[in-house]
């Protein structure tokens, strides 16, 4: 049986049921899912959310249940493809880039995705459980939904997380930003006056939807790349209305198909963005929907944008891209992480394991090379743990001297999302939080290692004790 999304949840909830969490009172799809996730973000917890009555932007129950904060949690993304949360990033690298495998067309019969197909006037996106997630909003969007088009000149697949906005029944404005490959492959289209076919797919296997974040070259093929993470082909099917040469994925749990027939961009956003801030509005294309198939029982995938569901499972490419980049110019690097703090974009955390001179500023600047949105990264020897953020600040207040460890690059590429950037540009800068090598430096507190392991506290503390001792986050 090919692996899906129903697949995962099967395995996921027999073996973490209490990580799955299914609603069955009415809820809005109008910023309520988002209200209720918030709140369980604020207390730590991260479970899958399955919503099994919503209540539409439109008014009615959805026929869809909405699943969310599916991929809010680094450590169940990395179970998703058989890695651990401090290693995730180096079998990701090794999955997506070194064992890609290609994907196996099959046909419409074999397709869940086929069980139900709706074409031209049939299709009312406005009946899909699509969430409104924040204040200013326009009304809902597609977040989990993998928009995919193709190179005109080679025919190869490219796929990305692009926002686009259900403005009416059969008509999505959406966002390819300027620097993807997508944009790339729309506008060849448009400089050579033809239409462009696209399609947005959600409901995946998390492995499949983490792999569609890979940082590949272009044009390279990511239907590729999701089977090597996947471990097995990526099952493809031919599209209803975008010729038999524009596949799509067979185990998806719906595929939206669209053409953009003319270039004339319109108002699209404000929206709530990956930074954790509200995106501005932005000129921008819209495509007319051509037709939407789906399985019977369908489960609307929703990412909720600038939340840990959106932030954790775009920082593993980008980690595995760092490692790749920096580990080619500085052998001495270990480990990378991105953390949640930085909502998984705008920082970089690398260990080097007995640096030489000067491995730590090219580490910086090999790194802020990887991607525009990329701010600041710091280095840090074996000792500190990078995973984890108390070790990482006591390392910058203790061994950085900021008039000669810190480098300051102005004016580079940034993001539009960054509402520190001056629009699309700003500041990169880093920190070399490593002992200067060949010189002495102090010792960390510590007690022997032998008499560490040795000391449990459920030695001393029973359970009960213990759970009384309240939390304090400081």
């Amino acid at each position: 049986m090919a692996k899906d999304l129903r697949s995962f949840l099967s395995d996921y909830e027999a073996s973490h049921p209490e990580l799955v969490l299914r609603l069955k009172k009415e809820i809005r799809s109008n910023q309520e899912i988002t209200a209720l996730v918030m709140k369980l973000e604020k207390e730590e917890r991260y479970p899958v959310v399955i919503a099994e009555n919503v209540v539409t932007c439109a008014g009615n129950k959805s026929p869809f249940p909405l699943i969310t904060n599916l991929l809010a949690s680094r450590t169940r993304c990395a179970q998703a493809f058989g890695s651990t949360f401090r290693t995730v990033h180096l079998d990701f690298h090794k999955r997506s880039r070194q064992n890609p495998i290609p994907p196996q067309v099959v046909s419409r019969t074999e397709a869940p995705v086929k069980q139900v197909v709706k074409v031209g006037n049939d299709v009312d996106l406005t009946q899909t459980p699509a969430l409104y997630h924040h204040y200013m909003d326009p009304g809902p969007y597609f977040t989990a939904g993998f928009l995919t088009t193709y190179d005109p000149d080679t025919g190869i697949d490219n796929c990305a997380l692009q926002r686009g906005w259900i403005y009416d029944k059969r008509i999505v404005r959406f966002y390819p930003y300027n620097v993807s490959h997508n944009w790339l492959n729309i506008r060849k289209n448009r400089d050579s006056g033809q239409p462009t076919r696209l399609a947005y797919w959600l409901g995946h296997h998390p492995a499949t939807c983490i792999a569609g974040q890979s940082r590949l070259g272009y044009p390279m093929s990511h239907f590729a790349s999701m089977g090597g993470v996947l471990g097995e082909a990526l099952r493809v099917v031919p599209s209803e209305t975008l010729g038999d040469d524009f596949l799509v994925p067979a185990d998806a749990e719906v595929v939206v198909e669209g053409i953009v027939r003319s270039y004339n961009l319109y108002p699209e956003g404000p929206f709530g963005e990956y930074g954790g801030y509200i995106g501005p509005q932005v000129p921008n294309p819209q495509f007319e929907v051509t037709a939407i198939t789906h399985r019977k029982d369908a489960y609307w995938h929703d990412i909720l944008v600038g939340h840990p569901d959106n932030q954790v499972m775009g920082g593993f490419a980008m980690e595995a891209a760092v490692y790749e980049t920096v580990k080619q110019r500085i052998p001495s690097l270990v480990n990378v992480y991105i953390p949640l703090s930085g909502t998984c974009r705008f920082h970089v955390y690398l260990q080097l394991d007995n640096p030489w001179r000067g491995d730590a500023r090219e580490a910086i600047m090999s790194a802020l090379t990887v991607d525009f949105r990329l701010k600041h990264a710091f280095v840090f020897d074996m000792d500190i743990d990078i995973f984890d953020e108390r070790e990482v600040l006591f390392a910058i207040a203790t061994r950085s001297q900021w008039d000669k460890d810190v480098m300051i690059f102005p004016n580079v590429k940034n993001s539009i999302i960054d509402p520190s950037a001056t629009w699309d540009t700003g500041a990169k800068g880093g920190i070399d939080c490593t002992k200067a090598p060949g010189e002495d430096f102090s010792e960390l507190n510590t007690v022997d290692m032998e008499i560490l392991q040795s000391v449990n506290v459920s030695d001393y503390v029973s359970p009960e004790q213990y759970a009384k001792i309240p939390i304090e986050r400081m």
